[in-house]
Parts: structure tokens; C-alpha cells; sequence
């Protein structure tokens, strides 16, 4: 940019458009993962940097790195109706632009996208010039990614355990430049406290304390007066989130009414404090769905609630699930009959017509997977825990789960408007077969059992059968990942399980922002489906793969757990603790998900908080694979050594001392000692002891019910050998291991708190 005039310009907007091959051509699934690329960016100032990759997460990743003296500090894309590149749902991002100075246009555009940093201009006198670059890169893979980065004179930054971080957690981050770190420093008012640590493998690393709730910014100021902020997001510890919305849907979101939706968990719009109701209703958008009680949205309040239920069961929102199921499944969504006999097929959703439905359609098959998923987990809170009184018997609530599943395979008419999906599409929360399949086998239902594996090979073939069986209803998705991943490890296919990692590692970002860290991109991009519930689902399909088939030597281990639990922390930003809105009403609450780029929802009948969809919509379908996943996850990070993802963790004299903090307190894996895993049933942990050499395991106990308890403790990849069980040094007995998975069950009927369990080789 030169001025050759005899005046004094400034250049308010300096911007350019980055067109790349993301038209999504929805029929065509070789096409997308193979042809196009999705991107991920950030916008940082001297930090910043942009890369694209192929869908399928094979390398090489293109990288746009700056040259010094260029910065990014604003982005802005085509919405709706602007213009030939504007967005087009569900094929089409739209046009995306970038700008290096954004006086004019981050003001002009106040209410379509949002502005995270100081807008700036360029000033030239008569005669001056000013030079702007970037520079295009490949990176081989993630962990070549750092160093393309580094190379280039950027800020490589790494965050632990993510850029979500709770209150109750410090962060650990990892910088180096080429340049060197000057100073790391947190946003003005924030009261963020820095601490350095000292150096590591070439990086400078700092703790991090954010003692406030949301958004925070920390800036590293790096190569002689060069900056690059990152973003961070502070939410409440997990485990007070996941009781502060499990108490939020059982006394605010159960409808108690005599129309047809009785018992249904509806949506909650904080904007309004109040339910979505068919007789209440805000206008916009298709109201048999956003008020109906079924979908992801209607059906996922149980499975989450249900599924906290089986770790952490309390009366009365087993009560309310039991006054859903009877009121709202069987009386109105699977009260369709022949012959006298109940179908178990599931209407599509409540469409406001009591008596007879208006609306029959039996064929979202989407709808199906979740309610089974919640009458299995009634079946496990009955069968836990007998002190807990349900309406069913434990067996009558497995039966009723897979009556479900049957009828979604068998009884849903021919052709639908989204095909045959049962058989054909990955469906969320089809995670649950495996588990399905052996509690069955457990209650003696052999034959439905078999049957329902019948059902899952036929599946299973047709999954098998195509190079990428991704598709959904959208042209570019990721709710089919969990169930291909799935049935591809119940019948040992390694190949499209690594496949499905891949895909869903390239669908989400790891740059240093909260709303991308870990966030998947689905047909839209970045652009306004950030922290949405495939987020954390993707996290546990992706644990899962690290525990079952990664090796943990590499540098994209690493890479593959930052984003595993950064994904994980992500998604708990949706629960209101007072950060998305402050009114009493709304603490408990979730966001549908969050949309960065602010604006207008692309929904438009739905409001926004500062970025946050202020409906519920379908977010307890992410708190439901979170549940899930939730486990401490010990490592030795190459960046930053010993490390505890969910918890803290110490070494002292050879051995490993942790405190969970990862919301379930349930789960243990150390990936640094061969993937010694833990896991406790009917109680869970307030600290674990295990010696280096795992020949000496002790755990403190918590207990999760009223009066006495006999916890089951599963103890894999424990060393071959007998060991020794006791309880606070008491009577012992003996388990043989063979290098594989040994169960403890029963260990003692104990009452009360603080009992250690020891495991010990003799």
C-alpha cells in the first residue's frame, strides 16, 4: 500500500475474501471428505493463522502463516441473501473475508459478526508505503502443524486441558515463538492470575487462574513487541453443572400439564424464562418440532438425566423420569397399538393435537436410539440401586429399551423422507449396542439378543460397504461418526475406526479460542454451529479410539488428547451458571450452542445472548455423551510432562497420587503406565493412589446413595498376577489377573464416606 498523493490517507478496511472448495455436494460423500476442505482460523493479531484441510483429516494441511508487520483482528462472511457467495444451509458456508485493518466494517457489520479485538486503521503521509504478506505452508500433521507455525515466527501456543477450563482447574499453557516470549499476561478487570513454570522442551509454560465466570482474554507478547491473544472460557466445575441442570430439568423443564405433552422435557428459552410450550409458543420455525417434546431436542433431557441418574441416582429425578416415561413415551409418542399389542414405534414429535395425532409419521429414526438409550438406563438405576424405587422393573425397562430399537428397525413404513435411516445412516447415540447386547445376554434374553444382532450385522454391512459412511441429513455432518466407530469395533474393523477418528479430529479445531477449541465443524463451518452437542459426542467416540487402539508414544497422541478433552471441556460452557445469563431464573440452563460469529441466529426466531442461542434446543444430547466419557486421563505430555486431563495429579516416591475433578469421579486412565484403566460402579472416588509399577492400587471412596452400598470396582490392563482386596485394611481377598480385565464386584456393604479400597500383588 503506497500513498501517492500529496495528502494524508487512512485506510479504514483492509480485507480480502479466501474462496476455497467448501460447496458441499450433499449426494456425493467421496467427493467431500476427498475434494473439499474445511477450514480453521484464528484471528489473533500477530498470532493469527488460518489452515484448511481435506474432511478426511489426511494430510498434508495447507497453513496461511503472516509475515511480520501482518496481523489479522476481524473476520466477516456473507450471510444470507448478500450477494452471489452468501450462506446457502445446508451446502454453503458463504464467502468469508479477513481484515488486517477494520475501522469501518467491524461497525458497518455490528449486527452480523462479531468483533473480539481493537479495530484499527492504516495511516499513510504523502510518499509512505506499508507492505502486508502471508506466507502458504504444508503441515504434514497436527504436531507438524506447531512447528510449520513456529517456523514461520508465529506463536505456537499449547493449552491444557483445553481453552473451556473450570473454575476448580488451572490451565497450563505452553508457549514458544522464534522470537522468544516476552511476557504472557491476562485481560485488564479479569483478575487473571500468570505464574511462570519455567521452560520445557523448548516452550515457556505459565498456570493460569481465571476466577471469574466467561469469556477471558490472554495476550502473548512475543518477538520484540509482536502480540497474539487467545481465548479462553471459564465455566463452574463440571460436577456442580451437571447437578445444576439435572435439577433444572426435573423442576423446570418437565411439563405438568393435561395436554398431550405431559411429562415431556420441553425446551427452556432464557430470553423469556419460561418453557416452550404448544399453547406458549414465541413464534418461527416449524412449531410441531421446536415445541414437541421428541426429536434430539425433546429426547435427549432424559438420556442426559437418566445417565447422571446411573452414576449419581437421586429419588426424585428418577420420579420424573418414570412420570416421562409413563405420561409422555407410552401415553402419547409410543402409544400407537395393534391388535391391542403397543408397537413401540415412536410418532415423529407432539404436533399439538391431542386424542389422535395430526400427524402419524412414525419414521424419524433419529428419535429412536434416545429413548432406548433412557429406558436402558432406567434399567441400570433399578438394578444398582434398590433403595431407589422406580414405577418398572429393571427388566421390564431393558425389554421396553429394545422393543424400541426392534421397532426401529422392522416397523418403520417404507419410503421416508430421510430414507432408510435405521439401516442406513449413523444415528446419535447408537453407542448404547454393545451394551445393550450384554445386558441382555446378562437377563437370559438370548433370543433378543440374537435377533437384535441380526439387525446390527445387517447394518454393519452396509456401513462397511461404502469408503465413507458419513452421510446424514445434511450434506456434511458428524452425527454419523459415533455409530460407525461403534459397529466398527463391535465387529473389528480397525480400519474404518481409525477412518472415523480422522474424520472427526478434521472436524475440529484446535486453535487457541474457546468457541473453536475443540468444537466440530459441520456443514456451516465455523461459522454458527460452534460447541453444539456432536462436540463432546465426538469426544467420546475419540477417548474411546485413544484407549482402545492408539499407541501413546508420538507426538500426535498428544495432539489427539488435547483435542479429546479439550472437546470434552468445551461443550459444559453451554450450562448457565450465571455467564450466559445472570437472571435466577435461567441458572441450570442450557444454550443450544453457541454462535461466534454473534449477529443474528440463522434460526431467526430464536434470540441471542452475546453469542448464546438463548432456546435449549438439543444441547443434553452432548451432556449425555459427556456423561459418558467423563474420566480422568493421566499422560505424559511432551510439551508438559505428567499431566492429569480431568484432575490433578502428583508423584510422589514412585507414586501416582489423583484427585478427580472431571465431573463423574468414576472413571481412571493412565496412558502413561500401558492404559491402566479404573473404573468404579455405585460409588465413585475422591482420590486414587497407584504405584508406579501398579502392584499397589488404593482408592478412596465416596458414596452416591442414602445408607449402605457394595461398590464394583473394574480394574484393565492390570499386570498378570493374584492380588489382594481389602478395605480400610480389613479382611482381604484374592483376584487373579491376566494381564487383561479383572471385575471386583461386591467389594464390602459399607456405609458411609472415605473407605479405601486396596488392591495389592502378593
Amino acid at each position: 500500500m503506497k500513498n501517492t498523493s500529496t495528502e494524508r490517507l487512512e485506510f479504514q478496511d483492509l480485507g480480502f475474501p479466501l474462496l476455497m472448495n467448501a460447496w458441499w455436494n450433499g449426494g456425493n460423500q467421496k467427493g467431500i471428505y476427498e475434494q473439499n476442505v474445511g477450514r480453521h482460523s484464528f484471528v489473533g493479531k500477530d498470532g493469527s493463522y488460518i489452515y484448511w484441510q481435506r474432511p478426511n483429516g489426511v494430510g498434508p494441511f495447507l497453513v496461511m502463516v503472516p509475515n511480520a508487520g501482518t496481523s489479522l483482528e476481524f473476520k466477516n462472511k456473507a450471510r444470507y441473501n448478500e450477494g452471489p457467495f452468501a450462506e446457502q444451509d445446508p451446502s454453503w458456508e458463504g464467502v468469508v473475508e479477513y481484515f488486517i485493518h477494520s475501522k469501518n466494517i467491524s461497525v458497518e457489520r455490528a449486527t452480523k459478526t462479531a468483533k473480539y479485538l481493537p479495530a484499527t486503521s492504516l495511516i499513510l503521509e504523502p510518499g509512505a508505503e506499508r507492505t502486508y504478506g502471508f506466507t502458504f505452508r504444508w503441515a504434514a500433521d497436527y504436531a507438524n502443524l506447531r512447528n510449520v507455525l513456529y517456523d514461520a515466527g508465529v506463536v505456537d501456543a499449547v493449552s491444557l486441558p483445553g481453552m473451556v477450563v473450570p473454575q476448580d482447574t488451572e490451565a497450563t499453557l505452553a508457549v514458544r515463538a522464534k522470537g522468544g516470549i516476552q511476557q504472557v499476561g491476562g485481560e485488564s478487570g479479569k483478575n487473571i492470575t500468570v505464574t511462570a513454570r519455567g521452560t520445557r522442551k523448548g516452550y515457556t509454560l505459565y498456570d493460569l487462574a481465571f476466577p471469574g465466570l466467561g469469556a477471558h482474554q490472554v495476550t502473548v507478547r512475543y518477538d520484540n513487541g509482536r502480540q497474539s491473544v487467545l481465548q479462553y472460557y471459564s465455566v463452574k466445575p463440571i460436577e456442580e453443572l451437571v447437578t445444576a441442570h439435572a435439577t433444572f430439568l426435573a423442576t423446570k423443564q418437565q411439563a405438568r400439564t393435561a395436554r398431550g405433552y405431559n411429562g415431556a422435557y420441553l425446551q427452556w428459552d432464557m430470553s423469556r424464562r419460561k418453557q416452550i410450550t404448544w399453547d406458549d409458543y414465541p413464534g418461527g420455525g416449524w412449531k410441531e418440532w421446536m415445541a414437541g417434546g421428541s426429536d434430539d431436542l425433546g429426547l435427549a433431557p432424559a438420556a442426559f438425566l437418566s445417565e447422571k441418574n446411573v452414576s449419581a441416582p437421586n429419588q426424585n429425578k428418577v420420579a420424573s423420569l418414570d412420570y416421562y416415561i409413563e405420561h409422555f413415551l407410552l401415553g402419547y409418542l409410543q402409544g400407537r397399538t395393534e391388535n391391542g399389542t403397543r408397537t413401540y414405534q415412536v410418532y415423529r414429535w407432539y404436533d399439538g393435537q391431542d386424542g389422535t395425532p395430526k400427524d402419524q409419521g412414525v419414521w424419524r429414526a433419529y428419535n429412536y436410539v434416545h429413548i432406548a438409550n433412557t429406558y436402558l438406563n432406567l434399567y441400570k438405576i433399578a438394578k444398582r440401586y434398590p433403595h431407589i424405587t422406580t414405577r418398572l422393573t429393571a427388566t421390564e425397562y431393558l425389554l421396553m429399551g429394545y422393543r424400541t430399537l426392534e421397532a426401529m428397525f422392522t416397523k418403520i413404513p417404507q419410503p421416508t423422507p430421510i430414507g432408510d435411516a435405521a439401516h442406513d445412516l449413523g444415528l446419535m447415540g447408537e453407542l448404547l449396542h454393545p451394551d445393550m447386547l450384554a445386558r441382555l445376554r446378562e437377563e437370559g434374553r438370548s433370543a433378543e439378543a440374537q435377533r437384535l444382532d441380526g439387525f446390527l450385522q445387517g447394518k454393519r454391512d452396509k456401513i462397511f460397504a461404502q469408503e465413507y459412511p458419513f452421510a446424514s441429513e445434511m450434506s456434511i455432518d458428524t452425527t454419523g461418526f459415533e455409530a460407525c466407530y461403534t459397529l466398527a469395533k463391535m465387529y473389528g474393523n480397525t480400519a474404518l475406526a481409525a477412518k472415523v477418528t480422522r474424520a472427526s479430529l478434521a472436524a475440529r479445531g484446535n486453535q487457541p479460542l474457546w468457541y473453536f477449541y475443540g468444537s466440530d465443524n459441520r456443514h456451516m463451518g465455523e461459522s454458527w454451529w460452534n460447541l453444539g452437542y456432536e462436540c463432546q459426542l465426538g469426544a467420546w467416540q475419540q477417548q474411546d479410539y485413544l484407549y482402545s487402539y492408539a499407541t501413546t508414544s508420538g507426538g500426535e497422541f498428544d495432539e489427539m488428547m488435547r483435542s479429546t478433552y479439550g472437546a470434552y471441556l468445551a461443550g459444559w460452557a453451554n450450562i448457565n451458571a450465571g455467564q450466559i445469563s445472570a437472571d435466577a431464573a435461567n441458572i441450570g440452563a442450557a444454550s443450544w450452542q453457541l454462535q461466534s460469529e454473534k449477529g443474528t441466529c440463522n434460526y431467526n426466531w430464536i434470540p441471542l445472548l452475546d453469542g448464546w442461542w438463548a432456546w435449549s434446543g438439543e444441547a443434553d444430547l452432548g451432556f449425555w455423551g459427556a456423561l459418558r466419557a467423563a474420566t480422568v486421563n493421566v499422560v505424559e505430555d511432551r510439551i508438559v510432562g505428567l499431566y492429569a486431563y480431568g484432575g490433578e495429579v502428583t508423584e510422589q516416591n514412585g507414586t501416582y497420587v489423583i484427585t478427580p475433578k472431571d465431573g463423574v469421579r468414576q472413571r481412571l486412565a493412565l496412558y502413561n503406565k500401558g492404559k491402566f484403566g479404573l473404573q468404579i460402579d455405585k460409588a465413585r472416588f475422591t482420590r486414587a493412589q497407584v504405584s508406579a509399577d501398579l502392584r499397589d492400587i488404593r482408592v478412596t471412596l465416596q458414596s452416591v446413595v442414602t445408607g449402605s452400598y457394595s461398590p464394583d470396582i473394574t480394574l484393565r490392563n492390570l499386570p498378570a498376577g493374584t492380588y489382594q482386596v481389602s478395605v480400610n485394611g480389613g479382611a482381604s481377598r484374592s483376584v487373579v489377573s491376566n494381564g487383561g480385565e479383572v471385575v471386583v464386584k461386591d467389594v464390602r456393604t459399607l456405609t458411609g464416606n472415605g473407605h479405601v479400597v486396596r488392591v495389592v500383588a502378593m
